[in-house]
């Protein structure tokens, strides 16, 4: 049983006289003992609202960048750390108002009455760097830290003290964390970095994250990439492959080798694609293609739409299967359907394929029609590589409605070929024709080098 009684609730009906002798009654009716009562209330309340007032003054004033009223409001609050802290910061950052001593000052008297404001800290860090301060400076950057270490702000911030420093061992920690805690941050880590050391393979090393994400690596290579260090971006590459990456996830691969093929990094390309083959990445060829120098030409396997490859198109223009069970014997082909109706260009496959210079190809594919209205129909083509000056040859276009039927092409290479773009490609019409609609199937694509030309080149088609 509780040692504490449950009150009686029911009414409380105690004697009056029992009452009276232990209750004290004090009356206020008259006016001296009313105002007795009132007066330390009224004080009390006065000082309270008179605090207040100054307070919301001060910080009124803080707002205001002229240094006279700030260090008024100072006079009337002396250990106002906001405005101590605001006084020192427009002594650090206003050109005009530049006084070293005076915003280390400051910003030192605001962190000592509130050690736990980390933007204090990182102000006072930035005085102390611009002031060549290093030990004040690496102790107002490890503050903030300390104090708030999941937040990118602060991480930036202190990365790029130690690299001002000329510390890029610290700084790399900071970087790293900040990558893995905001990814928004990675592109500009990795420009300050490289900037700041020109080393990759310690970018790549201490900065960016080593766990099972792969999307930082690769969005490594391409920064790499983009700053036109093959180089460097291939001997990463050739790490990853053989680490952390050994069977990527081709997604991931896509943007790195679509990069190096559109920016005619022919050699490094292959290497990719051929370090993919051996991971297991990429489809094996079928038995018996030996001859035919185009990937997939027969479109037995889903195009992977990137690399050596078929890349399809993505108009929103056109409905397509990749794997139509119609092919010209039987197997699998490619299908278009022009289902919008417009007079425009259309690449409607392309795969980019190694070849020699000096050379003489042979291009043919079996091709079938149905509907086909335009008068410019799809056609075969090849595009030298890195050679905007050469003539680009293209098949007899297909019109109308057509069984399956062959058409071809032949080219000769130039002395600096090391590639070439085949597509499959409709161009838009320059004169009246109509808009273009019908369907339009694509099967066993071969190319492959002759020796000598099956029909004059001059009978190919040149745009």
């Amino acid at each position: 049983m509780s040692q504490f009684s449950s009150p009686d609730l029911s009414g409380e009906r105690v004697g009056g006289s029992h009452s009276s002798k232990h209750l004290l009654e004090w009356s206020l009716r008259p006016w001296g003992r009313a105002l007795l009562f009132l007066i330390p209330i009224v004080a009390f309340s006065l000082v309270l609202a008179w605090e207040t007032i100054r307070v919301a003054w001060v910080t009124y004033r803080i707002d205001d960048i002229s240094i006279p009223v700030i260090q008024q409001a100072l006079q009337t609050d002396p250990d106002n750390a906001d405005v101590l802290h605001r006084l020192g910061s427009i002594y650090n950052s206003d050109p005009n108002l530049t006084n070293q001593a005076e915003a280390e000052k400051y910003l030192r008297r605001a962190v000592e009455i509130n050690p736990r404001r980390w933007d204090y800290w990182l102000d006072l860090g930035a005085a102390c760097d611009f002031g060549g301060d290093t030990a004040c400076s690496d102790d107002a950057f490890e503050h903030a830290a300390s104090l708030n270490p999941m937040t990118p702000t602060i991480l930036w911030a202190v990365g790029n003290h130690y690299l001002l420093t000329n510390r890029p061992d610290k700084a790399f920690a900071h970087f790293r964390r900040l990558v893995e805690l905001d990814p928004e941050y990675m592109e500009n880590t990795f420009h300050l970095c490289f900037r700041a050391t020109r080393d990759p393979q310690a970018i790549y090393s201490e900065v960016v994250p080593n766990g099972q994400d792969a999307s930082p690596r690769f969005a490594f290579l391409l920064f790499l990439c983009s700053t036109a260090d093959y180089e460097n971006a291939m001997k990463i590459w050739g790490q990853m492959i053989a680490g952390p990456d050994k069977s990527p996830d081709m997604a991931l691969v896509k943007p790195f080798l679509d990069f190096l093929l559109d920016h005619n990094q022919i050699d490094d390309a292959e290497t990719v694609w051929v370090d993919l083959q051996h991971a297991g990445d990429i489809p094996a060829e079928p038995s018996g293609q030996a001859a035919n120098l185009l990937y997939n030409g027969g479109f037995e396997v889903p195009p992977l739409n990137t690399g050596f490859d078929w890349r399809i198109s993505d108009s929103s223009d056109l409905e397509y299967d990749l794997a139509d069970p119609n092919g010209y014997q039987g197997g699998k082909c490619l299908r278009f359907d022009f289902v919008v109706g417009r007079n425009a260009e259309y690449d409607l496959a392309d795969q980019i394929v190694r070849i020699k210079p000096n050379t003489r190809y042979q291009l043919s594919a079996d091709v079938r029609t149905n509907n086909i209205t335009s008068d410019t129909g799809p056609r075969l083509r090849s595009i030298e590589m890195g050679c905007a000056t050469c003539a680009v040859p293209t098949s007899e276009q297909v019109i109308g409605t057509t069984p399956w039927h062959s058409i071809d092409l032949e080219f000769m290479t130039q002395p600096q070929t090391q590639a070439v773009r085949i597509s499959f490609w409709r161009p838009q019409e320059h004169s009246y024709s109509r808009d273009i609609t019908g369907t339009v199937w694509l099967d066993n694509v071969i190319l492959h080098a002759v020796d000598a030309p099956a029909h004059d080149l001059n009978q190919a088609r040149i745009r």
